[in-house]
C-alpha cells in the first residue's frame, strides 16, 4: 500500500471512529511519519531525475566536444 493511501484511510478512521486520546495520538504519530516517508520517496524521486537530466547534458556536450 502507498503511503499517502495508508494516510487517507488513517485520517478517515481518526474522524469517524470514538478513539481515546491515546488512539488518536497514535494515528498522528503515524499519519506525521508517513507523511515525511512519502516527502522523503519524492526527493529521492526528484534528485535522481535531476542526476539524469545533469548527465544527459553532459554527454551531449561531451559529443559536441569530440565531434
Amino acid at each position: 500500500m502507498e503511503d499517502k493511501e495508508a494516510i487517507k484511510i488513517l485520517i478517515r478512521l481518526m474522524k469517524k471512529a470514538s478513539l481515546s486520546v491515546e488512539e488518536k495520538e497514535a494515528l498522528s504519530a503515524a499519519i506525521g511519519i508517513l507523511s515525511w516517508s512519502a516527502l522523503g520517496q519524492a526527493r529521492i524521486k526528484n534528485m535522481g531525475k535531476t542526476h539524469r537530466a545533469k548527465r544527459e547534458k553532459e554527454t551531449r556536450v561531451n559529443n559536441l566536444l569530440n565531434q
